[in-house]
């Protein structure tokens, strides 16, 4: 592994997750760096909780970078009530959109992950 920062120059970067709180934060961000292209798909385009799917949209799209901010998320209640459900999708997005990115030689993969604690 290098030390050394990733060159952002005219790469072509996928943000996964770039309408959620940190993934549009993310390409705001990336706005103000030289990229050649900036990658985006919402959830209707390409379901990232299928290995097939995710595979074709890589391949079509060859991304140089990939940055992980994508995740089914939802609020007290909805996590509540479907925890097994969160837990599987933000499971089979992280590990297909990896898996891909492996598959199409993607050069860096960045994941973001966050949790939260609610108090009784």
């Amino acid at each position: 592994m290098s030390d050394t920062v990733y060159d952002l120059d005219g790469a072509r970067v996928w943000v996964a997750g770039h309408t959620g709180m940190v993934g549009s934060a993310v390409v705001r961000r990336l706005s103000d760096e030289p990229i050649g292209d900036l990658i985006t798909a919402r959830s209707s385009d390409v379901d990232l909780r299928r290995q097939d799917a995710t595979e074709r949209f890589v391949a079509d799209t060859r991304p140089d970078l990939v940055i992980v901010a994508a995740a089914r998320v939802g609020g007290i209640h909805a996590n509540r009530s479907a925890q097994g459900q969160f837990l599987y999708d933000n499971i089979m997005i992280a590990s297909n959109v990896v898996e891909a990115a492996r598959v199409n030689g993607v050069d860096r993969v960045v994941m973001l992950g966050s949790s939260c604690i609610y108090p009784r």
